[in-house]
């Protein structure tokens, strides 16, 4: 019976061993189904997920915007008042006026014929500041009667003057005017004012007694100088003929390294004869000592030799007194 019962018991305990080694089966492979599918699965829900969050958020904010407009622009408004931006803003709208309001003051400051020429004034002097060694540097500083912009000293009492008060006045209202003909007066008349200017500078700074036989005519623009070299050749020929050199901000440096270049040739022409002056000194000294010497060594040979006769006279009374120290007397 007891066999009996064990036996059932077995097969009991079989069935359910296979029962739950099926499950086992059943549960591996779907647990490896779910590894070799769960990136697409993933990649499946967050792709749903994403567009069904996409159509809610466009019909919810579609809505809102779509409805409530102005109540966004006021909400925007209120936030920049309690930021402070809408008052910054303010303000720099209200700088930028002041900012405009500067650059039409400025436009019209060089406007004014005096302030474009001290312009030109201050321009000349940082170009001759930077180039020149202040002890040859003068800036509007009296030479005799006249008081140039500026001169450069070339020589003791010799001055290269600069002058920086360029006509401007029609060459502006050539620049403005539309109709050709006018242009074509204010062009004339701009060309009639720098020749004008040229022969003012000539009168006061060229050729006289303590400046150079020329000057240079600063024009305070690039774009200017080339125009008249482009479009009045004969002009700024003729004036370079006069003793009037016609130069711009980018060309005076260039026109100052030559003069420049001159002064140190002549100062180093200068050392050079001085050194020579002083060698054909010492070219003199020498003579006068080795004619000096010439007597000395005459003198010392004339010594030596009456020195000998010296000698020779006390080797003579040494002998004589010798002999008649030894002088014997006759029986």
């Amino acid at each position: 019976m007891i066999e009996y019962l064990l036996g059932i018991l077995v097969l009991i305990l079989g069935f359910l061993l296979w029962r739950q080694s099926s499950h086992l089966t059943e549960l591996k492979t779907k647990v490896e189904q779910i590894e070799t599918n769960f990136p697409q699965m993933v990649e499946y829900s967050v792709m749903k997920t994403i567009q069904g969050s996409t159509d809610i958020f466009e019909k919810v904010f579609g809505s809102a915007i779509s409805k409530n407009t102005n109540v966004i622009k006021g909400a925007f408004a209120e936030s920049l008042k309690e930021l402070g931006i809408q008052e910054d803003l303010g303000k720099l709208k209200e700088a930028s006026g002041d900012l405009k309001k500067i650059t039409s003051d400025l436009k019209s400051m060089f406007e004014i014929k005096s302030a474009r020429a001290k312009f030109g004034e201050l321009q000349l002097e940082a170009i001759l500041k930077d180039i020149i060694p202040s002890q040859r540097l003068g800036i509007r500083k009296s030479i005799g009667r006249e008081i140039p912009d500026a001169y450069i000293i070339v020589d003791e009492n010799k001055y290269l003057c600069i002058d920086s008060k360029f006509p401007l006045e029609n060459f502006k209202k050539y620049t403005e005017e539309e109709s050709p003909s006018k242009k074509e007066e204010f062009w004339k008349n701009f060309l009639k004012d720098v020749n004008n200017h040229v022969r003012a500078i000539k009168e006061k700074y060229v050729g006289k007694e303590n400046t150079m036989d020329f000057a240079f005519m600063f024009i305070p623009s690039d774009a200017i100088y080339y125009k008249l070299v482009s479009e009045a050749h004969e002009l700024v020929s003729e004036a370079a003929k006069s003793g009037v050199i016609l130069t711009s901000p980018s060309l005076l440096p260039a026109h100052i390294s030559l003069i420049l270049t001159k002064i140190k040739a002549e100062e180093i022409s200068k050392r050079a004869e001085e050194v020579q002056r002083k060698i054909n000194i010492l070219g003199t000294y020498i003579k006068d000592l080795e004619d000096k010497f010439g007597t000395l060594t005459r003198h010392l040979n004339n010594a030596n030799s009456n020195v000998h006769k010296v000698q020779q006279a006390i080797n003579e009374l040494k002998t004589y007194y010798s002999s008649l120290t030894t002088f014997e007397l006759e029986e």
